[in-house]
């Protein structure tokens, strides 16, 4: 009887926290890795308009092909998935991921839209997707990241590997 009541909570608890997550405004950027079709988003935080200087960014899990909204534990956002600011103002944010710390994304408006920066190689580009190449067979180990985006001068499409 226990087991059952434990395992009811945790499907409620689990519920609760898909359906607990709003349809986010502005996308940035998302970060998929190689062990299954899940992946986090991570969308602009406004206030009135301006850019949240503590949060820039909200960052959440999209489950089973879209059709579920997750919230990262606290796990997630202290060691892999979390947005650390670097420094902010209410027009722009320079954020890192927790796990890399190396790679600075420039949070700003970008011809009227929200979009996120990143250097690489020398060029700017407009971060759209990091890809996660995990190892096997546990799955807990990154062989390495590539990272896509836009060329903000030539407008061509970019992917640099970033090997840990």
């Amino acid at each position: 009887m226990k087991h059952l009541v434990y395992s009811l909570l945790l499907c409620t608890m689990s519920c609760l926290t898909a359906l607990a997550i709003e349809i986010p405004k502005e996308h940035i950027y998302i970060f998929e890795r190689s062990t299954n079709s899940n992946y986090v988003s991570y969308d602009i935080n406004l206030q009135d308009g301006k850019l949240c200087q503590k949060e820039p960014l909200n960052g959440y899990w999209v489950l089973d092909d879209e059709t579920r909204l997750g919230e990262l534990t606290f796990l997630e956002r202290k060691m892999a998935f979390g947005i650390k600011v670097v420094s902010a103002s209410e027009n722009e944010a320079r954020v890192h991921m927790t796990a890399y710390k190396d790679l600075v994304i420039r949070i700003c408006k970008h011809k009227g839209k929200w979009v996120g920066i990143v250097k690489m190689n020398g060029h700017e580009m407009i971060l759209q997707k990091m890809f996660a190449q995990m190892k096997p067979p546990f799955h807990v180990t990154c062989a390495y990241v590539d990272i896509y985006g836009t060329d903000i001068v030539t407008g061509e499409k970019r992917r640099e590997r970033v090997t840990p």
